[in-house]
């Protein structure tokens, strides 16, 4: 038994060396083709990067940022304001003492007076409203008896030359025109009359009779 095992140990021992040579030329091939691929991958990788870093396009300049100067304690900010002109001004009239607006003034006219000194549209002489200059004005309007003279209605009118701007009529019971407004267009040198009829004695008080008027502002 042992010459045979012997034999046999030998023939493997013979095997193993006659294909040994062929195994280890495989490996070297192997071994080549990776080498060969990665050469080839590390190439490829370079020229990548070397394409992409000269194709780039150059970045653009950031704009400079200017900042404003601070305020020191010497600088000021100086803002002049021209005062607001209004186109407008009102001017609000009451009739004068009852004893100058008796049955037959109230029947003429009554006659005025005002608190205003800026009355540069108007001009109030005697009494009676004189319009300066031509435009477009806003009258409002309201007269109170004290009682009335004769039965039945009183006629109360504003009147400029040849021409009613307003007109109301009220009966024994109301003895009050309430509140009138219009406006109305108005020429220099036209004159304003506020008349009863038939003639009453006027309510002089300032919250029961007044005479008002919106016109535009002259600048001189």
């Amino acid at each position: 038994m042992m010459p045979q095992q012997s034999m046999d140990r030998c023939e493997v021992s013979e095997n193993y060396h006659h294909h040994s040579p062929g195994v280890q030329g495989s490996q070297r091939r192997l071994v080549s083709g990776l080498l060969l691929w990665v050469g080839l991958l590390t190439v490829s990788h370079v020229v990548s990067i070397t394409l992409l870093v000269i194709t780039r396009p150059h970045a653009l300049p950031l704009p400079e940022i200017v900042s404003a100067p601070k305020p020191t304690a010497d600088s000021s900010l100086s803002i002049t304001l021209e005062p607001q002109r209004v186109p407008w001004q009102m001017l609000t009239f009451e009739p004068t003492s009852i004893d100058d607006n008796d049955v037959s003034v109230a029947r003429s006219g009554i006659k005025w007076k005002t608190q205003s000194k800026a009355n540069n549209f108007v001009s109030l002489k005697g009494g009676s409203l004189t319009i300066n200059q031509d435009g477009c004005y806003f009258l409002y309007l309201q007269v109170t008896l004290e009682t009335p003279e004769v039965s039945g209605q009183h006629i109360v009118r504003v009147n400029k030359p040849n021409s009613v701007l307003l007109e109301v009529r009220m009966n024994n019971t109301s003895l009050s025109t309430g509140f009138l407004g219009r406006a109305v267009d108005l020429a220099a040198s036209d004159t304003l009359t506020v008349t009863v009829s038939p003639g009453a004695r006027i309510n002089t008080t300032y919250t029961a009779t007044y005479l008002g008027i919106i016109g535009p502002k002259l600048y001189l």
